[in-house]
């Protein structure tokens, strides 16, 4: 499946981006086992995203990391939820400057990654628990993205 981003080349970007919503849908469907239900107020509410920009290439017009932050039965006076970060690696892209995702899991993660098993067949999608990384600061950092984008609209 592929996902649409809409980057242009500037850094005033719609919010949403058609990718976020997508994104955001598949994530909950993996993690709750069924889709969302939109008569459920609160169900899936896409908060946030992020666009990770490739600094090397001038004008801002290559991402490296995107991602989209939504809510799940959060109570709207809930300031700081719980936060669960999952990051998709692209395996199949280590020849251009700003992909380099073999080598990332191959740094990154706490295990050995088979490229035969995903190559053209599924997404590697890893929490911080089976990163290095473990993401200590990823809950303040990702509920302060929200909370800046909740004083723009």
């Amino acid at each position: 499946m592929a996902l649409d981003l809409h980057i242009a080349r500037s850094l005033c970007l719609v919010f949403l981006q058609p990718a976020g919503s997508e994104l955001a849908r598949l994530a909950y469907r993996k993690l709750y086992g069924r889709d969302v239900c939109p008569e459920v107020v609160g169900d899936m509410v896409v908060r946030d995203e992020y666009l990770g920009w490739v600094p090397d290439v001038k004008p801002y017009s290559h991402i490296d990391y995107y991602g989209v932050t939504f809510h799940h039965l959060v109570p709207s006076d809930d300031l700081d939820p719980d936060v669960l970060q999952i990051t998709v690696i692209e395996l199949e892209a280590d020849t251009i400057l700003y992909a380099i995702g073999e080598a990332y899991a191959d740094e990154g993660l706490l295990f050995t990654v088979d490229l035969a098993e995903y190559v053209r067949k599924k997404v590697l999608a890893m929490p911080r628990c089976c990163q290095k990384r473990k993401g200590t600061q990823d809950r303040g950092r990702i509920n302060n993205s929200v909370a800046k984008r909740d004083a723009r609209a």
